[in-house]
């Protein structure tokens, strides 16, 4: 029997932002994503991460299939599995920091000389839970595309967060926060620059 969705489960409170996304998983071919989890992040979580003064506040796991060779209809260990976590307190807005596109700078190993790379940590802010909501759903959802080959970008989550910008930029504009959506796609335009510029 053909799955016409995977299965949902929302423990975040956050159903107008969680339908947004679901609204836009309708162009897309769901059949190798097996489930979508979100729920609250844990204290033990919500934790600057080394280098940063922020404590996080999305969690994005898009896990691959343990097994490749997927059969028709196929099973779960042929499946993606999506798990979002997103903090559920009182402080937004807030800022976080996750990967994003910075300056070329040089890959330091022996074995790749004169190699560069764009990636890095970059901060941004989200005004409230509802947007970080969509950045880190949209984030997950962009590995699974990417994974399953129906985008052309490569499954990294520099280009995930892009993804992100341009969903919450989407999101923001249509709840009226025009302000935080030209944030959103102020840096998303600084990251195309330099990707495709280097500089």
């Amino acid at each position: 029997m053909q799955r016409l969705a995977p299965e949902f489960t929302d423990r975040t409170d956050a159903a107008e932002a969680v339908d947004f996304v679901r609204d836009k998983f309708g162009g897309y071919n769901l059949r190798l994503l097996d489930w979508v989890r979100l729920s609250p992040m844990t204290d033990s979580q919500h934790k600057p991460q080394p280098g940063s003064d922020c404590p996080m506040l999305t969690l994005s796991t898009c896990w691959k299939p343990r097994d490749r060779d997927a059969t028709d209809p196929p099973r779960p260990e042929h499946m993606y599995r999506i798990k979002v976590n997103v903090w559920q307190g009182d402080d937004y807005p807030a800022g976080e920091y996750n990967w994003g596109r910075i300056p070329a700078r040089p890959i330091r190993r022996r074995s790749i000389p004169d190699r560069y790379t764009t990636r890095g940590i970059c901060k941004w802010d989200y005004p409230d839970r509802k947007a970080a909501t969509v950045h880190a759903l949209s984030r997950a959802f962009f590995l699974y595309l990417a994974g399953t080959g129906q985008v052309q970008q490569n499954p990294s989550e520099s280009n995930a967060s892009a993804w992100g910008h341009r969903w919450a930029a989407e999101w923001l504009r249509g709840n009226g926060q025009e302000s935080d959506a030209e944030a959103m796609l102020a840096q998303l335009m600084q990251w195309t620059l330099i990707q495709s510029k280097g500089i």
